[in-house]
């Protein structure tokens, strides 16, 4: 007797380019192509990556909200998934869960979130809000086991309904980019990618390749990403005379064929969930150092993976270079070898919709009585408060 195919919506704040957003797209992708109705609801605009999902037939609905709750929002999402049969809501992060737990509720479909790092929520309200509709959610998804036990620390992984689901990547799309590191020896190239924001320490990354230039004279580092920090970044470079050695790239719009050049990618983050970049650089053959920051340890470890401590640059550049003075052919190889066997997005769709099954078998969750006090989280409001 064949499964019942499954009607699920994802909803995310925008499709912006990020991981998360990524991750989402390619999770909607693997749940079509194992034969569900996928769609993607965006709560404020469509974002950068719409088109992509549009071209792989994955319908994307905007409810372009405007700053500030919005009980109309929740009603058009009602509907809407009501129009679509959805049978399944899953919601990603905090900031926007309590829409789609109230509009899926109403909607009669089962509640599913992912929480895709470690970091609470800038605005405590959001916070309280998704405290709030706990009851209405019928699983917390967290992408490794620290961010579990971080979560349940603090109240927000409940007994009974949170899982971990490792994210993963297509990973034959990374395959066709395979890199070749340590072809160019004596020349090393280290690169990274990343958004230029404080979590991502990009300063670290700088510094600590300035330890090591001396001694590998034919080492070069390029940084791709964009963000805020650029100006800081590229006057960092400057002031350290780096500026022959360490390129800043720019925005990389095509990351296989970044990682495809590099020899060794570098993850110098101080703050993390499960960063994708690292799965893809792994399954593009390429030996990692990284700092110990969030899951990263619990994906990325042995042959091939040298990690240091977060926020010390001089952990970071004795990583660097016990990597520059491998077998990096080898290295390379099983990395992907691990990613070949553990990242797949299918794996995922696969988790997901075993999850899903489970939360629809369990049957209604019952009326919840919101008792939300707006007085206490007054003037607390920020850009993602919704």
């Amino acid at each position: 007797m064949s499964v019942p195919r499954l009607r699920i919506v994802q909803i995310v704040e925008t499709l912006a380019l990020g991981g998360l957003e990524v991750m989402v797209l390619n999770l909607a992708i693997a749940h079509r192509k194992a034969g569900h109705f996928s769609a993607i609801y965006t709560v404020f605009e469509p974002g950068a990556l719409e088109a992509d999902a549009l071209a792989a037939g994955i319908p994307v609905v905007s409810f372009h909200k405007k700053k500030g709750f919005s009980a109309k929002a929740i009603m058009q999402i009602t509907q809407r998934l009501r129009a679509d049969r959805a049978q399944v809501v899953h919601t990603h992060n905090s900031s926007i869960h309590h829409y789609g737990a109230l509009a899926g509720s109403l909607a009669g479909a089962a509640v599913v979130n992912t929480r895709h790092g470690f970091a609470l929520h800038s605005s405590s309200r959001q916070e309280i809000y998704f405290k709030t509709v706990l009851p209405l959610t019928r699983a917390v998804v967290f992408v490794c086991e620290s961010a579990r036990s971080y979560f349940a620390n603090r109240g927000i992984a409940p007994d009974g309904k949170s899982w971990v689901i490792v994210n993963g990547i297509p990973v034959e799309t990374f395959q066709a980019f395979r890199a070749t590191p340590g072809t160019r020896k004596p020349k090393v190239r280290f690169g990274t990618i990343g958004r230029l924001v404080k979590a991502k320490a990009h300063h670290d990354l700088v510094e600590a390749f300035g330890m090591i230039a001396s001694e590998l004279p034919d080492a070069e580092l390029e940084i791709w990403g964009y963000g805020a920090l650029q100006g800081e970044l590229e006057n960092q470079i400057s002031v350290e005379k780096l500026a022959d050695r360490v390129h800043y790239c720019g925005l990389a719009s095509k990351p296989g064929e970044v990682l495809r050049n590099l020899d060794v990618f570098v993850l110098s983050s101080i703050s993390e969930g499960l960063p994708l970049v690292v799965m893809e650089a792994m399954a593009a053959g390429l030996p990692i150092v990284s700092t110990r920051a969030g899951g990263i340890p619990e994906v990325a470890h042995g042959r091939g993976v040298w990690l240091a401590e977060p926020g010390n640059p001089a952990s970071l550049a004795a990583a660097m270079r016990k990597a520059a003075a491998s077998d990096l052919a080898a290295a390379g190889q099983a990395v992907y070898e691990t990613a070949r066997q553990h990242f797949g997005i299918e794996i995922v769709q696969s988790s997901y919709e075993a999850l899903y099954r489970t939360t629809l078998e369990r049957g209604r969750v019952g009326p919840l009585e919101l008792t939300i006090d707006y007085a206490s989280t007054a003037g607390q409001h920020t850009h993602a408060d919704v």
